[in-house]
């Protein structure tokens, strides 16, 4: 906070700008997480239920089908019941990890995270200074976000926080050559990172 511009104090566009930045990160890391819990909810609902449409197919088949959809030198109820195990199994799984929910929770998170970013962005863009009103309340939505939505894994912060960096890269590279060949560009990125590691 510096001085006043027409009686009315001003934050500093430093701050904004990180705000903005901080939270374009972490929309990055929120989108990459819902997709991700997603992805594997979805995989398993449709697992158990194949496996669960297996199980009532094979129970009411002509026994003499039986033995085309079950594997070789399996006895029909056996494969039933190991099925039936598999499918119990699968739904304690579901039960216990949520990805569903999860997946819920980091996409609220987004769209906390994404109204923020695009805020700060109106206010960075359409004045020099920023009064102090305005600041206040992007940063009380910012801390907002903070406390009502899902916070980003510890285990995970610094591989998101990676692929970030790597998506601003790669699109700025598009933006300088649009027929860029994204895969070429990302084992370029990742040569000169193992290069300055090595150094």
């Amino acid at each position: 906070m510096t001085e006043a511009v027409n009686g009315a104090p001003i934050g500093t566009r430093e701050e904004v700008e990180r705000i903005r930045r901080v939270s374009d990160q972490l929309c990055s890391a929120h989108a990459d997480l819902r997709d991700r819990y997603l992805r594997r909810a979805l995989l398993l609902d449709i697992a158990i239920l194949l496996l669960s449409a297996w199980i009532v197919a094979m129970a009411f088949l002509d026994p003499a089908i039986a033995p085309y959809v079950t594997p070789p030198r399996i006895p029909g109820q056996l494969w039933i019941g190991l099925l039936s195990i598999a499918t119990f199994c699968l739904t304690l799984v579901q039960f216990r990890t949520d990805w569903k929910s999860k997946s819920e929770s980091h996409a609220k998170s987004f769209a906390l995270y994404a109204e923020v970013k695009r805020e700060a962005g109106y206010l960075l863009a359409s004045a020099t200074t920023i009064p102090r009103r305005e600041f206040q309340r992007l940063a009380s939505r910012y801390d907002m976000a903070s406390d009502v939505g899902t916070g980003v894994p510890e285990s995970e912060f610094l591989r998101q926080k990676q692929k970030h960096r790597v998506k601003v890269h790669l699109s700025k590279a598009l933006d300088r050559n649009p027929g860029i060949w994204l895969p070429l560009e990302r084992l370029r990125l990742g040569l000169a990172r193992r290069k300055t590691a090595r150094e």
